[in-house]
């Protein structure tokens, strides 16, 4: 499965749909690099060491998966969704190339249109 950084902030801040999140997790999660940087920055600007933050999302999910070519397309193409985020959309990619399911707390990605399973944490 593939994790979206709202995933990945529920379950590092205890929040709503944390449990449903842990509960899709195993060991071949995987998280797009740039979804990272986006949780990674949002853990710092709320005044986490990086280090310590680094440390935290690596131990939820160890899988990080590089952007490649047709990722880069695709996100292009999600470019004409309202309220996508880049992380968005490379999740979203990201999941698109691998065939995989995505797990989100995202509720607005009910009307976009994926190719993929997309499982609701909340």
């Amino acid at each position: 499965m593939v994790f979206d950084s709202s995933a990945i902030l529920a379950m590092l801040n205890d929040e709503p749909g944390a449990d449903e999140a842990f509960r899709r997790l195993d060991e071949d999660s995987t998280l797009s690099v740039v979804n990272a940087g986006e949780i990674l920055g949002k853990m710092v600007s709320r005044g986490a060491d990086p280090a310590t933050a680094l440390a935290s999302l690596k131990n939820i999910c160890a899988t990080w998966a590089p952007p490649s070519e047709e990722q880069a397309r695709r996100v292009g193409e999600l470019g004409v969704v309202k309220d996508l985020s880049l992380a968005d959309r490379f999740c979203i990619a990201l999941g698109e190339a691998r065939g995989e399911p995505i797990v989100t707390a995202d509720r607005y990605w009910r009307r976009v249109p994926i190719s993929v399973p997309v499982e609701f944490i909340r």
